[in-house]
């Protein structure tokens, strides 16, 4: 219970750090925005389970005769998807990428060093804490629109709560290298640019079998294919949660079991690296 409590106080110290460097809050004003545009500037009017008229900012906007509601609310929570999977990820690197090299700067480090933490434990505590920055206002933007469009066309899409979970594992299989990188440059910049140049390979290493076809040699194939099981796969991620807000079944996880297991080595690594360093 007590190491609990201790953890506990890392995270919170994480977060009250994210806070004070105004990232936390952008975030959240941010997806309050969204919550007030979705409130305020957006109706439906519907009849018997459908949607009969939609106004925005006061203006009616029709829709043909027996709408799809369900059809429109399951569209705008795939938007959603699509736009927590680039901006929220985004904004969630930029939120969390000076946590670690923070953490490791001279007077820092010492100080919690002293506390009865092992580097083990301090570490996990840390990345736990920047996962549940990214969680929190996740859910608070999902949960947020969810909710609003159930109150206001009282239609319940449950699959929508799918993109938390998967966006957050997304997010947590990028900062497994992020972790990585600044224990070992302990620089919040080369940080950035490394979870930015993950997040843009991923689409592109996605389409290897065209790559391929256009390599002078068959070194940077297996150079390739190396780097495309290495990085976490965070596009095609992004294309099962809209499957699964979609309300479709899945047809390859691949792409996730993967992702994972080289999430996990990198985690490993990043702490392996953390725990025999001299501080």
């Amino acid at each position: 219970m007590k190491t609990i409590i201790k953890l506990w106080a890392v995270v919170a110290l994480t977060f009250r750090e994210s806070i004070a460097r105004k990232t936390f809050v952008t975030f959240f004003g941010i997806s309050s925005l969204v919550h007030i545009f979705l409130l305020f500037a957006i109706d439906f009017d519907m009849v018997d389970a459908s949607l009969a008229l939609v106004k925005i900012w006061g203006k009616d906007v029709s829709v043909p005769s027996g709408f799809d509601a369900r059809g429109m609310v399951a569209k705008i929570l795939s938007g959603v998807t699509f736009v927590v999977f680039s901006g929220g990820i985004i904004l969630s690197i930029f939120t969390t990428a000076g946590l670690v090299p923070t953490m490791l700067e001279k007077g820092n480090i010492e100080l919690l060093l002293s506390k009865p933490l092992s580097r083990l434990q301090l570490f996990i505590a840390r990345y736990v804490g920047a996962l549940l920055i990214m969680a929190f206002n996740v859910a608070y933007l999902v949960c947020g629109v969810w909710l609003l469009l159930g109150v206001k066309t009282g239609i319940w899409y449950t699959a929508a709560l799918y993109i938390i979970p998967m966006v957050v594992l997304a997010f947590a299989l990028i900062y497994a290298p992020m972790a990585l990188i600044g224990v070992l440059s302990r620089s919040t910049g080369v940080t950035v640019m490394i979870a930015f140049a993950i997040v843009f390979l991923s689409p592109l290493l996605q389409h290897t079998d065209k790559i391929y076809g256009i390599l002078s040699s068959k070194i940077y194939y297996y150079l390739l294919n190396g780097i495309y099981h290495i990085l976490p796969k965070t596009s095609e991620i992004g294309q099962i949660t809209q499957t699964l807000v979609a309300d479709k079944s899945v047809e390859a996880w691949a792409p996730f079991w993967t992702s994972c297991i080289a999430g996990m080595l990198t985690l490993t690594a990043a702490t392996a690296v953390f725990y025999k360093k001299d501080y």
